[in-house]
């Protein structure tokens, strides 16, 4: 028994005072990103807009960005450029951290909107959340998964206001597994660098690239990844490679 534990201590590199390093335990030999089967459920609700929606006001629409001339004052009225998508919501924000998963899907989120709306019932036709779930792992030069993890890409899309223009909500990275060996130090964040019309003033559709940025740390060891994807106002997930 004592010299079996004797032979762990000595794989671990960890039988001086000063835990020895073992080098072939703490080297990153092969990293693999792949999809995977997915079997959670969604818990994003049909937007992410949670502003109080109780007061009543008429919505006007700008198809051109022009300015909407009226005779409502300011506070009675909503103006909506169809036409220029602005981000709704977090452009940054924590997967992974101080090793454990991160999970707060009300509020990390981020958004493709039409720039003027601010609350959930001015837009309307969104379709079910779409979601895939993709697998991290990472070997060490013993063949041994000393980073294993799997997070899902969400997003609801389709939302239109008055039948103009299909939009983004509720879109965000959610950890769904997370291992990691002794030794090894796993963070990641999410990036929503740009949201932009990728249609036209008449008929806006909503793009947005997201960034899940990784990086691994050991004694001997320093790696960073990114996997970027595009999701589409018309309900499209591409993986960007």
């Amino acid at each position: 028994m004592v010299r079996s534990f004797m032979s762990c201590l000595l794989v671990l590199g960890m039988t001086s005072p000063a835990f020895a390093v073992d080098k072939t335990y703490f080297q990153i030999k092969k990293v693999t990103v792949k999809e995977v089967a997915d079997t959670g459920a969604s818990t994003l609700a049909a937007t992410g807009l949670v502003q109080d929606c109780s007061s009543s006001r008429p919505l006007l629409i700008s198809r051109t960005g022009d300015p909407v001339v009226v005779s409502l004052s300011p506070i009675d009225q909503l103006q909506v450029w169809v036409d220029q998508i602005i981000n709704i919501g977090k452009k940054i924000w924590a997967i992974v951290e101080a090793g454990k998963p991160v999970v707060n899907v009300q509020m990390t989120t981020a958004n493709a909107l039409p720039r003027g709306v601010t609350c959930w019932t001015d837009m309307s036709g969104w379709s079910v959340p779409k979601s895939k779930s993709y697998q991290v792992q990472y070997e060490n030069a013993y063949g041994m998964t000393v980073v294993d993890f799997t997070y899902r890409v969400m997003f609801t899309a389709n939302g239109n206001v008055d039948g103009i223009g299909k939009y983004i909500t509720n879109a965000t990275f959610v950890p769904a597994n997370l291992s990691v060996a002794w030794g090894f130090k796993f963070d990641a964040t999410a990036n929503v660098p740009a949201v932009f019309n990728q249609g036209t003033k008449q008929d806006p559709n909503a793009g947005m690239q997201m960034n899940m940025q990784w990086r691994v740390d050991s004694p001997l060891a320093h790696e960073e990844s990114t996997e970027s994807y595009f999701v589409t106002g018309d309900n499209k997930l591409i993986e960007m490679k």
